[in-house]
């Protein structure tokens, strides 16, 4: 019982660890921060690998920790996995293509929708000065990342999938 516990959440688990990874200094290129989008990533993946996993309320408290955490505006991030799961649910279907190519392309339109809302509701609500340069960076790395964070969370899903049933 203690280890169908324990699997059941390393999901969540997962994702609270890289929650806090984010936002630890990682220092490139002339001491300025840079952070790629681990939490996104690893959230987009496991809601891409296994929807029905996360409840909507999980969703909304993980979104909401890490718009808090972030300092943004909060609810954003929150609403957008909301939706998101919400039309992978709408069209689940077992005979859906999990090609790598496919999901990375439609997940670098989505990270790039993402963020371009949350740039623009910074610079208008917050007024807060944006260095592009930092964020271009941020933009790649996460990109670049996706697939490496795509095949171990699809792993992983794969691997746990009997003990969230």
């Amino acid at each position: 019982m203690l280890g169908n516990l324990f699997f059941r959440a390393v999901p969540y688990l997962f994702i609270s660890f890289f929650i806090f990874f984010e936002f630890t200094p990682n220092y490139l290129f002339d001491a300025k921060l840079v952070k790629p989008y681990m939490f996104f990533i690893v959230f987009y993946c496991w809601l891409i690998s296994d929807s029905k996993r996360f409840s909507s309320l999980s969703i909304f408290i993980f979104s909401i920790f890490y718009d808090l955490i972030q300092g943004g505006v909060v609810g954003i991030t929150s609403l957008f996995f909301l939706l998101m799961q919400y039309s992978l649910r709408k069209k689940y279907n077992e005979l859906i293509s999990n090609d790598l190519k496919e999901i990375w392309v439609k997940f670098i339109l989505s990270f790039t929708l993402y963020l371009s809302i949350m740039l623009v509701l910074n610079i208008f609500l917050k007024n807060n000065e944006i260095a592009f340069k930092n964020v271009a960076i941020s933009f790649i790395i996460t990109i670049a990342l996706f697939p490496l964070f795509f095949s171990i969370v699809d792993k992983l899903s794969y691997k746990f999938k009997k003990y969230h049933e």
